[in-house]
């Protein structure tokens, strides 16, 4: 039996200053801005075990919250709860969440949408990308070949989503699923 634990990053896109303003002011605005806009959401994570049953020939989930030990093969969702308490509109909050060690992504992320886009990084969280590519050599008649395909899901390391903006007072879900090792 395992207890998994994960942080949630919580990130807000700067904006940038105003043209005629000089570098050194522009890189001291752009930290404060990044400083409000963490300041303006509250982020809380939840972790919950997803049962498959099936009940009148029909597959249907229990959601078991805050599973205290889980064991291999078992599904979590990582559900982030987004709260806007800043009282104004607070714009390109990024919440980003890390694959728990010990787990695999296993998929159902919150899609992108209209309001935000969903993102995977392979690599930690260094880099981002809708369908995250890597590099693979093959062998095409005789020769080596290197090429770029779409990382398998099972090597995504984190999920994020880039959100435009939340209303005061706004409140988002958004979650994914990981199986445990």
């Amino acid at each position: 039996m395992k207890k998994l634990m994960v942080t949630v990053a919580l990130m807000g896109t700067v904006a940038m200053a105003q043209q005629n303003t000089p570098p050194a002011a522009r890189t001291a605005q752009a930290a404060q801005t990044a400083i409000q806009a963490v300041a303006a959401v509250k982020v809380t994570l939840a972790q919950d075990q997803i049962k498959a049953t099936t009940v009148d020939g029909k597959t249907v989930e229990n959601v078991i919250a805050s599973p205290k030990t889980v064991l291999p093969g078992d599904v979590l969702r990582e559900e982030v709860t987004v709260v806007n308490v800043s009282g104004k509109v607070v714009r390109s909050p990024v919440i980003s969440v890390p694959v728990p060690k010990g787990t695999v992504y296993a998929g159902s992320a919150t899609p992108s949408g209209e309001r935000w886009n969903t993102q995977y990084s392979t690599d930690l969280g260094k880099s981002y990308a809708a369908t995250p590519m890597k590099t693979v050599t093959v062998t095409e008649n005789g020769k080596s070949v290197t090429r770029q395909v779409a990382a398998p899901v099972t090597e995504y390391t984190n999920v994020r989503w880039v959100v435009a903006q939340l209303a005061a007072e706004e409140s988002l879900k958004l979650s994914f699923r990981v199986r445990v090792n």
